[in-house]
């Protein structure tokens, strides 16, 4: 994107580099697909009138469970019949419930916090972990 630009406004790198306070060695890497540092590229971005969202692709959010995604798989399946595909796909959800382990950490509020010395609460923390670990280790026999 950067060379494009730069190549349309028919800039050299050391042009380019007097206008926004960057390297032409730095630019130059840019351009041959080095990752800049968080200055050069914020200078970059600016030049270029992009957003630096823009380079940063927010994360996906899944919707669906593993087994609705196994599931889409064995339908689109042509090897497979139809009961195949859900007898498959029942097996696939039955054992994913019964292998996947739920763990959720133990969070607590103390209301009295600050009444806590630092060694206290590193105290009720370990307690309340070895708790929690005790209790994991239970229902996994």
């Amino acid at each position: 994107m950067l060379r494009r630009r730069r190549a349309d406004l028919n800039l050299s790198l050391r042009e380019l580099s007097a206008q926004i306070g960057v390297p032409f060695s730095t630019l130059s890497r840019v351009e041959s697909g080095k990752i800049p540092d968080l200055t050069t590229f914020r200078n970059i971005v600016e030049w270029l009138g992009v957003s630096p969202e823009r380079f940063f692709p927010t994360p996906r959010v899944r919707n669906e469970t593993t087994p609705e995604i196994v599931e889409q798989v064995l339908r689109s399946d042509p090897a497979l019949s139809e009961k195949a595909r859900d007898q498959l796909s029942s097996v696939v959800t039955q054992m994913y419930a019964a292998l996947t382990v739920n763990v959720q950490p133990v969070q607590i509020h103390l209301r009295a916090d600050q009444a806590f010395v630092p060694k206290a609460s590193e105290l009720l923390a370990d307690l309340l972990q070895e708790m929690q670990d005790k209790l994991i280790s239970e229902e996994a026999i």
